[in-house]
């Protein structure tokens, strides 16, 4: 029994074999020290033995001798005890460090495709109480694995030698464990597996409800958002219930195979006394032994509970590990890259057809541009053509296909994603910011100390700065989740700061004027121009005011380039896209100016 439950248990460490190899040595020193618990503890009901029958020789030194001996053994093994714990426990606690360390790491080297498919509150329940399952099955489940397995091989060969017919009267009853171990087990992995998943499930719920606390309130949907979550939590409860119910019988049935066999013990056991086969010493020797084996019996339900938990969370982890960016690196393939050079920031897109994963339309199709460094790029059209796509396309956030997408006249695909990524500066439509100061958002892609003077010259090019002195510790005011106690405007601006202090030679504004009123707009487009002077620059914007002023104007309908020129030349062509936004937009402000 001792035998299927240690292997099970070491089968379900293989995928953790480079983490336990790590810690090697005082792995086994700790398994050492248990050794030496368990086999001093073996030793003890020999000498109560000795003991036993020295009261019933009367011989008064060999008593005072086991009494000793007992001190002793309790003492060293104490001193074992403790630093079993201390290592093994110890070392289950550094390798759930390590891989929670290594896998965040892995989950910053995900492709954005991947978190568009995946729930935060479900990576967050496998980073988090997944992982603690697998430390359980690290640390717990090794310690008492161990000590079954020593307490069984020392204890049954010493029993057997008291009396082989009574040890096997005795254990009889172990093999109804056996008989029961394969199907149980199956049964506490599949609903564990249930299990962890339903808490998936609630963590991912409570995550969206929180991060989209405005909208809850704004639709006055509280009641329908608690309702929706007391289900999933009622069904975790269920699901919890029925692994309980499982795993809950375990401990139950051995206590009672403990109870049958002292039973057996103490009406054979007694029958052998009184008979003379065995002496009082033995019997009392035997029946220690027996005790002692209760709790391993014992904890074979409780290491099978944390083995199968663990698996299942293992597997739920493993998943994740074994999710493969589709986005490859040129400087982490070993293909030979030549040294750091200056991106000047000359941009190619040459018959560029593009789909996300899954999509049966194409989201560009035939889009071919050339952008001198130094350039400015206004993209309009409507919403869904495939502007926002086109950016993500330069820094890789998506992979174009091989030579559609050139810097310098180097394929994107062939540059170390560091270098290029540190080359473009990007403003995102989701204008995110970290629960930081305002200072630490702005700072946040230098890697160095950045000056008092430089972090003001960028907020004022982004129009922010009179709106930081406003607040109640200026740049250093701590933000919400999320930027919540900011405006749209003032995220935006927030957001546009950040790009802006990288000094990147490539710039791309993806919509990031929409919360921003048209006069303040204009004087951060003002501010602009100085800036990207030198700079490509390419943004996205449905607004007139804000694109005019470009080099060239590309209209994107439908994933295809279908007007590219300046302002005064696309007003020319009346029946273009370009023309009826314009006018529709004039229209606009002058039903604003009257109303």
């Amino acid at each position: 029994m001792a035998r299927k439950s240690l292997g099970g248990f070491i089968r379900s460490l293989r995928p953790l074999k480079k983490y336990l190899a790590a810690h090697r040595r005082m792995f086994l020193v700790g398994l050492a020290c248990a050794f030496l618990t368990n086999s001093l503890g073996m030793v003890f009901p020999l000498v109560i033995k000795s003991g036993v029958d020295s009261i019933g020789a009367s011989r008064r030194t060999g008593l005072l001798l086991s009494v000793a001996l007992l001190i002793a053994i309790k003492l060293v093994q104490g001193l074992f005890r403790f630093l079993m714990r201390r290592i093994l426990i110890g070392i289950s606690r550094k390798m759930e460090y390590k891989i929670r360390a290594d896998l965040f790491e892995h989950l910053q080297g995900l492709p954005l495709s991947f978190y568009q498919r995946s729930r935060v509150g479900d990576i967050m329940s496998r980073a988090t109480n997944d992982l603690n399952e697998v430390r359980m099955l690290l640390g717990p489940a090794i310690m008492y694995s161990f000590q079954t397995a020593v307490t069984v091989l020392f204890a049954l060969p010493v029993m057997a030698y008291i009396d082989l017919k009574l040890t096997v009267l005795a254990f009889l009853p172990l093999a109804l464990v056996s008989l029961s171990y394969k199907k149980v087990g199956r049964m506490i992995h599949e609903r564990s597996m249930q299990v962890q998943r339903s808490l998936s499930d609630i963590t991912a719920k409570a995550q969206e409800n929180v991060a989209g606390i405005r909208v809850v309130k704004s639709f006055t949907r509280e009641r329908q958002e608690i309702e929706h979550f007391d289900k999933l939590n009622r069904d975790y409860l269920r699901l919890n219930m029925d692994l309980i119910k499982v795993s809950g019988l375990l401990f139950p049935f051995m206590s009672f195979l403990s109870g049958l066999t002292s039973l057996i013990m103490l009406g054979y056991g007694g029958l052998l006394v009184s008979r003379g086969t065995i002496t009082l010493g033995d019997f009392t020797a035997f029946f220690i032994y027996l005790a002692m084996m209760y709790w391993p019996m014992i904890s074979i339900g409780f290491v099978l509970n944390v083995i199968q938990r663990g698996r299942a969370s293992l597997d739920r982890i493993m998943e994740l590990f074994n999710t493969r960016s589709d986005i490859t690196d040129v400087a982490a393939s070993g293909a030979a890259v030549p040294g750091p050079r200056r991106i000047e920031g000359r941009l190619s897109f040459r018959r560029l057809d593009f789909s996300y994963p899954g999509w049966a339309a194409g989201v560009l199709k035939e889009v071919s541009l050339e952008l001198e460094q130094g350039e400015t790029l206004a993209l309009v059209g409507p919403v869904g053509s495939g502007k926002s796509t086109l950016l993500s396309l330069i820094p890789r956030l998506y992979d174009p296909p091989p030579g559609t997408v050139l810097i310098d006249g180097t394929d994107v695909r062939e540059l170390p994603l560091e270098e290029l990524r540190r080359s473009v500066a990007m403003v995102p439509q989701d204008s995110f910011l970290f629960s930081e100061s305002i200072r630490e958002n702005v700072i946040y892609g230098l890697d160095r100390q950045a000056a008092e003077e430089e972090i003001i010259k960028v907020v004022k090019t982004a129009g922010l700065y009179n709106d930081i002195q406003q607040l109640p510790n200026g740049l250093d005011t701590l933000l919400g989740e999320r930027g919540i106690n900011l405006s749209g405007g003032q995220k935006q601006r927030t957001s546009l700061s950040r790009a802006l202090i990288v000094d990147a030679p490539v710039l791309l504004l993806d919509d990031c004027f929409s919360s921003v009123d048209t006069h303040t707009e204009e004087a951060i487009l003002g501010a602009l121009r100085g800036y990207t002077r030198g700079r490509t620059t390419i943004m996205v914007s449905h607004r007139i005011s804000t694109v005019k002023s470009a080099d060239r104007i590309a209209v994107i309908q439908d994933g295809r380039i279908t007007q590219l020129g300046s302002h005064s030349r696309l007003l020319e062509d009346e029946t273009g896209y370009y023309a009826s936004l314009y006018e529709k937009q004039l229209l606009r402000e002058k039903i604003e100016r009257i109303s």
